[in-house]
């Protein structure tokens, strides 16, 4: 019976993983749908992001894009990387994490989760339009031009969950995670490559702000140092919260 319970519980891990997981969506899918009707407000905000950036003299998007646009290639390798290097490359980072690196991938899951639950404060309080929905200001779709299924028309995309990017700090974490696993060159390039490829890949498809990719980035970094405070008081906090959901019976019950 010992050897069966022990065969299950990487299962019973995985499942556990899996409701984690799908609890983190819906309430992501809560926030889209509270934000989905802001667009006035999604537009304002951005129209107040736009004069912030001019006067950091960092608005540059624009000219940006315009350049990348001559270079068909480019452009599709940056849409297919903003889709593909997002949600799918960190399920199938989560699975390959899971499987082989426990450790690496319990805190990964607490830096996403940390940072992810500030970035779905930010969207429900401060809807950001991105530069694709600005289609008068000049800024260009690129997505469109790749993808059958529309990616801003899904009903599972929040239109105006630009500030921060969690595209940009979700990489960065990524990217970080697998320098903890491969160490050296390897690992530093990776961790180098992944933010800046995605960078460039949301700038460049019109889908974020330089300043949203600049947010994005402390953000992770909160995340990161939740994860790794939990990684290093996990078994204290655990036993804490153990002792704290026990029943607690009345004095005089104890003592008979």
């Amino acid at each position: 019976m010992i050897k069966k319970a022990t065969q299950r519980l990487p299962a019973i891990r995985f499942a556990r993983e899996v409701l984690l997981v799908s609890g983190a969506y819906m309430a992501y899918e809560i926030v889209r749908s509270l934000s989905a009707d802001r667009a006035l407000d999604a537009i304002a905000n951005a129209d107040l992001l736009v004069r912030t950036e001019q006067a950091m003299g960092i608005f540059v998007e624009l000219n940006f894009q315009v350049a990348l646009l001559s270079y068909d290639f480019v452009i599709k390798l940056l849409s297919l990387w903003y889709f593909w290097g997002h949600f799918p490359l960190m399920i199938a980072f989560a699975v390959w994490a899971f499987c082989r690196h426990r450790r690496h991938y319990a805190w990964a899951r607490s830096a996403i989760f940390a940072a992810g639950a500030i970035g779905l404060l930010v969207y429900l309080t401060f809807p950001v339009a991105p530069p694709r929905l600005l289609p008068a200001a000049g800024f260009v779709d690129t997505i469109r031009g790749v993808f059958a299924l529309q990616y801003g028309d899904s009903g599972f995309v929040n239109q105006f969950a630009a500030v921060p990017s969690m595209h940009q700090g979700f990489a960065l974490i990524v990217g970080v995670v697998l320098y903890r696993v491969f160490g050296g060159r390897r690992g530093l390039a990776l961790l180098i490559l992944l933010p800046t490829i995605m960078l460039i890949s949301i700038v460049g498809t019109g889908n974020h702000w330089i300043l949203d990719a600049v947010l994005g980035v402390p953000v992770a970094v909160f995340g990161m140092i939740v994860a790794t405070q939990l990684e290093r008081h996990g078994a204290r906090i655990r036993a804490t919260l153990r002792r704290w959901s026990r029943p607690r019976l009345p004095r005089r019950w104890a003592e008979t």
